[in-house]
């Protein structure tokens, strides 16, 4: 990557407005990826003294700023009582302390990563994205999206659920992009199952839900027809890194898995 000015912005307006000054202008997050682009970039805008860094506990909802690192967001108290700790199993199955320690919260939600263990494990709790000048919207909304980020991201607010969580990452070590997330949350008998690195990017399997959430009782054969339903409505594909059926293996044995767990 070629970079001819570095801007560390003092407001969100000043960000925003040169943010949008030139096609070529982009934010830079944790900019852990940015090595890995080609692209020729006139100038990259650095969040870092704006104070996006904070974890703030409400009574009803976390706000997370969007440069919050991976690790802080782990490790805090009250992401790790969300769910049984679930999105903190998440996110720490993500490479090394390290590169955690730089990637951010915002920059992983904004790159729509389709290997993201945090959006698939994020993504079965009511959250919304704010983002700067004037707009909000479910961070779902926003993962099927297809439109250019203009705005720029500032919060993540996550309401508090007293339900439990599961996640699961399928890789061949620690610090590979998992083959396959899989993320199972239930709460007062309704539960949210999402799907990631598909190899495309997470999705909640609404037909299988609309069926599991309908039954009276959760047994072994509804779960097995859950599974299966899940097969037949979220598009599992190949890549270098699996085959098809390989993810589809992976997908029902641990989409049973996870809605055991959550419902012990």
């Amino acid at each position: 990557m070629e970079i001819k000015t570095y801007h560390k912005a003092t407001s969100l307006k000043e960000a925003y407005q040169l943010l949008n000054a030139s096609t070529k202008n982009i934010l830079i997050g944790g900019g852990a990826w940015l090595k890995m682009s080609t692209q020729s970039v006139e100038t990259v805008i650095d969040l870092n003294a704006l104070n996006l860094n904070q974890i703030i506990d409400h009574d009803d909802y976390i706000e997370v700023g969007s440069m919050v690192t991976l690790h802080d967001f782990e490790s805090h108290e009250s992401i790790i009582s969300l769910g049984k700790g679930f999105l903190g199993t998440a996110v720490g199955s993500i490479m090394g302390v390290g590169f955690r320690n730089i990637a951010t919260v915002g920059g992983s939600i904004v790159g729509r990563y389709s290997f993201s263990d945090l959006i698939t494990s994020l993504v079965t709790l009511p959250v919304k994205l704010i983002f700067y000048p004037f707009k909000e919207m479910p961070l779902e909304s926003f993962l099927l999206s297809k439109e250019k980020v203009t705005d720029i991201l500032t919060h993540i607010i996550i309401e508090k659920r007293s339900g439990t969580g599961y996640f699961k990452k399928v890789s061949n070590s620690g610090l590979d992009f998992a083959i396959l997330n899989v993320a199972v949350f239930k709460e007062q008998g309704q539960y949210q199952i999402a799907i990631g690195s598909r190899p495309g990017g997470a999705l909640i399997a609404h037909e299988a839900l609309d069926f599991l959430n309908s039954q009276p009782l959760v047994n072994d054969e509804v779960i097995e027809q859950t599974a299966n339903i899940v097969l037949d409505t979220i598009k599992l594909g190949s890549n270098k890194a699996a085959s098809e059926e390989y993810r589809k293996a992976l997908a029902k044995a641990y989409v049973k898995r996870g809605i055991k767990e959550v419902s012990s």
